[in-house]
């Protein structure tokens, strides 16, 4: 019986160490432009609601959602690019404000690689 409740106590603690990462999701700031950033691989995107899924890079279960507008600015490698050009499993650099944990208004979306 013991042993029993052991394991289960075991798994249940390898199983926090899993989903950590999501609980200290932290939108880190550029430090030349002051901006809010993430930089990750496009999940999805949601041109309706014009919003995109970003997986934070070096993690599988990270996600923050990016709402972007007319306004937002396109760039690949600091050159212009199009909105089009974002598309899923791009890695990309976001820079806005944070709204929250987890989401990013985005000022400007750096396609990285294609």
């Amino acid at each position: 019986m013991k042993r029993g409740i052991s394991w289960v106590v075991v798994m249940i603690l390898i199983s926090s160490l899993l989903l950590a990462p999501g609980l200290f999701a932290q939108i880190k700031q550029d430090p030349k432009t002051k901006l809010d950033s993430i930089e990750g691989t496009v999940q999805s995107i949601d041109k309706a609601k014009m919003t995109m899924v970003v997986r934070e890079k070096g993690t599988s279960n990270l996600d923050y959602t990016v709402i972007y507008s007319d306004k937002t600015i396109y760039t690949y490698r600091n050159d212009p690019a199009k909105a089009e050009d974002v598309k899923d499993g791009v890695r990309v650099v976001v820079l806005g404000t944070a709204d929250g944990a987890t989401k990013l208004n985005a000022a400007r979306i750096d396609i990285r690689a294609k």
